[in-house]
């Protein structure tokens, strides 16, 4: 077997009986990735990329770089960029996204949804026919229901997730901290959250999204409990 140097060592992770090379964050978010890492502790998951593309469906994306938020008590949060480059006539279009994905043993939300700003009727309809779901009304708060649009199969469960703080934490993660392409995926034991992040070198926004995907999933599994418990009648009174 040829040798490796020391720097090509730390290059070369190893995942599942697979080695591979671990690419080296580049560009101008570098630094900022290392020292938002630094600052909250968070530790290196590049060798988590190729299952993460996998659990997200993010085929042909490149994930670089992988960190891993662990506290006791807490879910799994991982966040990385995804960048995507697409060559056509006029050149190379780079696509960067940034994501915050929480993982949990236990319970999240029973019932999923998809929730992004408020769009125009058709692309509503487009989004809703795409993944066989429909638009969850709500005509009890007509400032979220003109700001956000949340998308469900089963729409009398979604609907009973989304009380007060939880709506309130919805809308200012995708309406008002101003993000491009904004959306959250509530999945049984999962959330994601994701942004166009473009080439902006600040991890500003990252670090706000991370704080919200976190409060969903503080909020979510005790909304989902008491959920469990009401009688049908009582889910008239949810706020």
């Amino acid at each position: 077997m040829r040798a490796v140097s020391a720097p090509q060592a730390a290059r070369i992770c190893y995942d599942g009986g697979v080695f591979f090379r671990r690419p080296v964050p580049e560009g101008p978010r570098a630094e900022p990735w290392r020292a938002f890492a630094a600052r909250l502790e968070l530790r290196d998951a590049s060798d988590r990329a190729e299952r993460i593309r996998r659990w997200l469906d993010l085929e042909g994306a490149a994930l670089d770089p992988v960190y891993l938020l662990r506290r006791e008590g807490l879910p799994s949060v991982y966040v990385f960029d995804a960048l995507r480059e697409r060559r056509g006539p006029s050149g190379v279009v780079r696509q960067l996204r940034s994501y915050c994905l929480v993982r949990s043993d236990e319970v999240i939300a029973r019932h999923a949804f998809r929730a992004l700003p408020r769009q125009d009727k058709v692309l509503e309809s487009l989004q809703a026919s795409r993944s066989g779901a429909v638009r969850v009304e709500l005509p009890r708060d007509t400032a979220f229901d003109g700001a956000v649009s949340v998308y469900a199969r089963e729409v009398d469960g979604a609907a009973a997730l989304l009380t007060t703080p939880v709506r309130g934490v919805l809308r200012r993660l995708l309406v008002e901290r101003g993000l491009a392409d904004a959306n959250v995926v509530v999945g049984e034991r999962h959330v994601v959250s994701s942004f166009a992040s473009g080439e902006d070198a600040s991890l500003t926004s990252l670090e706000q999204v991370l704080a919200d995907t976190v409060s969903l999933v503080s909020l979510l599994p005790a909304v989902q409990r008491a959920h469990d418990e009401l009688l049908p009648d009582d889910l008239l009174d949810l706020g």
